[in-house]
């Protein structure tokens, strides 16, 4: 097949063209990543600010969603990796996302009654009944918000995959403006409105999560490619039937499991940190947070290495699709490395950000140079995972997170942290090794996969 460069082209200019590319792609994703996060802590400092009890609440209906709503998300990933090759094969498919809003509809209802049903969960975990009603409650004022978040995801990564990421960053903005003004509104009463605390912060969430998802979804069917399927009768499947989306499910379902994985194993390795004591958590809590702020410059590149190495892949040119993939991987391990050398040179102030500890921040800062290393390798098997979903892989892929996280990070994090002096510093020298080999893994199956190109 043709190349996607000319074979004139040598490989620094072809990377170059990678990179220059990679960045038009990536920032907008980053940012609506980051919309994420803000939003969510936006809601925990307000609700903060009313008392320790709400805020207790707000976090346990968190605690449970989260894990939920990342699954449910993961499990879009197929829509992206779908629209990419077909974006590549010269052939913009808008059926894609019509198949997508539909799987998109049934992982959304499916997470949102799991959320109903939190109240029992927390009981059987042992929460005390009133953490358990209030929690519960708040879980359940943000079970609708998952489902708009879902559905915003799955048209997100349909633009994304067809290389418009600016609409998502938009509307993930204006949701996280709405976000805000709710909580204002609602944690506090104001205006006449009653304040409802932990609650009122879920409903704001929620509210903004369902506008976003409603606004996006408005402005993207309105688009030139869709006018023709806007003339066909509505079908429950569309063309094709339940067949049609079949790959895309798999390829998401493989999607939604390992992002589940990945959550589970981060959130037992901060239960050890919790069983170190209070000291040890927080020092654990701040570094963690530190390292996801970091990695959604890793999250925005891996979506755009996806859609180029799809791209590259739906042309059947597998000698672009793989320096793609290389020159997606080395770019966010390359920047990540930077934001990690600047991060350790001015370790007390970071940590000191957080906490005025003295300490807190004497125990923390020097942890940082081993969360250097373990974003390093964080950056690099996030991208790899993209790109192998984008290249059609599912479950082996999902494999080789499961390997790396239960089979290397988490025993490895309880061994270091419980029978070594190392503690918590232990659980990042696990998040390093878990992440490295899920690296390794990940770099082999792309290479295996970029090799049936054609």
């Amino acid at each position: 097949m043709t190349s996607m460069a000319t074979t004139a082209e040598g490989v620094p200019l072809r990377l170059l063209g990678h990179w220059r590319a990679l960045a038009r792609l990536a920032w907008p994703v980053a940012l609506s990543r980051v919309g994420l996060v803000v939003m969510a802590m936006v809601n925990v400092v307000m609700v903060g600010r009313t008392g320790t009890d709400e805020l207790a609440a707000l976090s346990l209906g968190y605690a449970v969603v989260m894990p939920a709503l990342i699954a449910g998300v993961g499990c879009m990933t197929g829509i992206v990796a779908i629209s990419a090759r077909h974006e590549g094969a010269g052939r913009r498919s808008p059926e894609v996302l019509l198949l997508g809003l539909r799987w998109a509809v049934l992982v959304g209802l499916v997470v949102t009654a799991l959320l109903f049903a939190t109240g029992p969960l927390l009981a059987l975990i042992g929460h005390t009944p009133a953490l358990v009603d209030h929690g519960g409650s708040v879980a359940r004022m943000l079970a609708p918000g998952a489902f708009g978040q879902i559905v915003f995801v799955a048209v997100t990564f349909y633009l994304e995959g067809t290389g418009r990421p600016g609409p998502g960053l938009v509307a993930m903005a204006g949701a996280n403006l709405v976000n805000f003004a709710g909580g204002w509104l609602l944690i506090d009463g104001r205006l006449g409105l009653p304040g409802l605390g932990a609650d009122g912060a879920a409903i704001g969430a929620t509210i903004a999560r369902l506008a976003m998802a409603a606004g996006l979804l408005a402005w993207t069917l309105r688009l030139p490619e869709f006018a023709p399927l806007r003339r066909r009768p509505l079908t429950p499947w569309g063309p094709g039937g339940w067949a049609a989306g079949a790959q895309m499910r798999r390829i998401g379902m493989a999607g939604g499991t390992a992002y589940f994985f990945e959550t589970v194993a981060f959130a037992t390795l901060a239960q050890a940190a919790g069983l170190l004591g209070p000291t040890p958590l927080a020092a654990y809590t701040i570094l963690h947070n530190i390292e996801a702020l970091v990695f959604m410059i890793a999250l925005g590149l891996s979506v755009a290495t996806a859609v180029r190495v799809g791209q590259a892949a739906g042309a059947g040119d597998p000698d672009e699709a793989r320096l793609a993939g290389f020159a997606g991987l080395a770019m966010a391990m390359g920047l990540v490395a930077l934001v990690g050398l600047c991060l350790l040179a001015a370790a007390p102030t970071v940590v000191g950000f957080y906490s005025a500890d003295p300490a807190l921040v004497a125990r923390a800062a020097p942890i940082l140079a081993i969360l250097a290393v373990s974003m390093l390798f964080d950056s690099g098997q996030v991208v790899l995972g993209q790109t192998n979903r984008a290249l059609g892989d599912s479950w082996v892929t999902t494999g080789c997170f499961f390997l790396a996280f239960f089979g290397v990070m988490v025993p490895l994090g309880l061994a270091l942290a419980f029978r070594t002096p190392l503690a918590e510093a232990g659980l990042f020298i696990a998040t390093a090794a878990g992440c490295a080999s899920a690296a390794a893994l990940l770099l082999g199956r792309f290479l295996h996969l970029v090799g049936r190109v054609s």
